[in-house]
């Protein structure tokens, strides 16, 4: 059974945690015993805590909400502290304020996260767009940043009554205190009657009925004959931008469609309009013109919002041809026609008997592939790109946890090379072992910078050391040696058998067994490869020159199919 691994607060927000539930408790303890400057400054500190969280370990404060220790929660146990430093060091009309003010603050707190998710509900319209001309419709501006964060005025003002209590009771008075009071409470009603205001005024003016009827009458301006849908996660958003260039040289209509508003949100440098939707039914409804092609890139469930309607011809391009299984996935039965690199990719579903008819399949190249026309750096650059370690039950997935370290360290050593460490976009998510030697590798070499394209890091590289993925067919129309790892082992035969694109490659052992080998070809001496690697490239990719060409006469062959 696979377990799934979550981001969780580091050294700073446990720290800060930490931080809070001591400055708390200790605020409670001191007012009990009526001291009045350590609870002002235990709350201050409480306070402070909170204010740095929310900025910069927001995750430790959503854990400490999973937990049933909300804010509401945590602003009751700083005011019960309020409360007892008023009851130990005040008079009784100060205390009985001190409660009554409290009680109002906490109640007003938990209606105010209730009215938060409202606005947040009532402005997450049904259907957003980008880079569409929704004509005179406007979103409304931002609720104030005060009312909608969650240590804003409402945890402003209790601190101001708890200092206004410490000071009338050390001066012996109750204005000072009072007024205190008087603070906490507008600041717990303040919020809330902003945000009511901005509630009723979002039901009435009937913004998400009037988002969606602007967007799909953008939509239908558009008429667009090729969509790129995507439905996959946020961490797998680098399987449909791969797929951005190849569609803008179409020159065609095309619209974007993505299945959750936090992948909008997160899509940069899209050359194309966009829609997002989380329900399938604003899918069903988006008008579309009697025929568009649909590209998918990954297989998901909601992908049968798009496929089930009439108007779509409906294909799978995936993002990566390779050996896993994803590549021979049965799911491709549900498409009009699956478009694979070459006649491997075609053999892949013949030989995996997964339903997918041979009519169906088509060839079409990788057209991501840019040529490169610069010459290589010196110091030669090798790459080390594995993959991650999948959802599968294969240990052996990626060769991060049994030789990263090992191969890092062994290229580091030799001298003359220059090395650059591309991971997988989902290193990590997993396997916390695959997590920590990633972060460990960082640490030692850093990175490819995130917004690098593939092509280019390749294009400088003068050799690859990579697992069974996509990165194999991205890397070997640039025709340069690349090399994989045997970590079962199981063998030069029985691996290329098992992993047909690993057939033109250096098979390093498990001890990294043939490394100088590798790296003496990298540096232009002999290759014994690369002959096996050119049968290679035209069996999985057909002409990588042509790949642009053959993917447009395909969207072409469809639009008229």
């Amino acid at each position: 059974m696979e377990t799934l691994t979550f981001p969780v607060p580091g050294r700073r927000g446990w720290a800060l945690v930490t931080l809070l539930f001591s400055a708390t408790a200790l605020a409670l303890a001191a007012a009990a015993e009526g001291w009045q400057w350590v609870v002002v400054g235990s709350l201050l500190a409480a306070f402070a805590a909170e204010l740095v969280a929310a900025r910069f370990a927001p995750r430790a404060l959503e854990l400490m909400a999973e937990s049933g220790l909300a804010m509401p929660i945590r602003l009751a146990l700083a005011l019960l502290a309020v409360v007892l430093l008023a009851a130990t060091t005040a008079a009784t009309p100060l205390t009985a304020g001190a409660a009554v003010a409290a009680a109002l603050v906490v109640i007003a707190a938990a209606g105010l996260e209730r009215l938060r998710m409202w606005v947040v509900r009532i402005r997450r319209v049904p259907l957003r767009a980008r880079r569409l001309d929704l004509g005179e419709f406007r979103l409304p501006p931002k609720a104030p940043r005060l009312a909608m964060a969650p240590m804003g005025l409402d945890a402003g003002f209790p601190l101001l009554a708890a200092i206004g209590l410490a000071v009338s009771a050390q001066a012996g008075g109750t204005l000072a205190g009072a007024i205190g009071l008087a603070l906490a409470a507008l600041g717990a009603l303040l919020s809330p009657a902003v945000l009511g205001v901005l509630v009723r005024r979002d039901l009435r003016s009937k913004l998400r009925e009037r988002a969606v009827v602007a967007t799909s009458a953008a939509v239908e301006r558009l008429r667009p004959e090729v969509i790129l849908y995507f439905a996959g996660s946020v961490e797998e958003l680098y399987q449909l931008r791969m797929w951005f260039a190849p569609v803008a040289k179409l020159q065609r209509r095309t619209l974007v469609v993505v299945r959750s508003d936090l992948a909008m949100d997160l899509l940069d440098r899209v050359p194309f309009p966009v829609v997002s939707s989380p329900y399938n039914g604003m899918i069903d409804a988006l008008p579309l013109p009697p025929r568009v092609v649909t590209l998918f890139p990954t297989h998901s469930g909601n992908n049968l919002s798009m496929v089930r309607r009439r108007e779509t011809y409906c294909v799978f391009v995936g993002h990566g041809d390779s050996d896993k299984p994803d590549s021979s996935n049965p799911y491709a039965r549900l498409y009009d026609e699956v478009w694979v690199a070459g006649p491997l990719g075609r053999r892949r579903y013949a030989e995996a008997a997964v339903g997918v008819r041979d009519e169906a399949i088509h060839e079409v190249g990788r057209p991501q592939f840019v040529p490169s026309q610069e010459p290589l750096p010196q110091p030669p650059v090798i790459v080390y790109a594995p993959t991650w370690e999948g959802w599968g039950g294969d240990d052996h997935h990626s060769s991060l946890a049994h030789a990263g370290l090992a191969v890092v360290d062994a290229l580091r050593a030799v001298p003359g090379i220059t090395l650059q460490y591309r991971p997988h976009p989902l290193t990590g998510v997993r396997d916390p072992g695959v997590r920590r030697v990633n972060e460990e590798i960082i640490e030692r070499v850093g990175r490819v910078p995130e917004g690098e394209r593939i092509e280019v890091t390749f294009g400088r590289a003068a050799g690859l050391i990579t697992d069974v993925s996509s990165t194999v067919s991205e890397y070997l129309p640039f025709d340069r040696p690349y090399a994989l790892i045997d970590t079962r082992p199981l063998g030069r035969r029985a691996y290329t058998k098992r992993f047909p694109s690993t057939a033109g490659a250096f098979l390093l052992g498990p001890d990294l067994a043939g490394l100088d080998g590798f790296l003496d070809a990298a540096r232009g001496a002999k290759d014994p490869t690369a002959r096996a690697r050119r049968a290679l490239i035209a069996d999985a990719l057909g002409d990588p020159a042509t790949s642009q060409e053959r993917f447009a006469a395909a969207v072409e062959r469809a639009l008229s199919a």
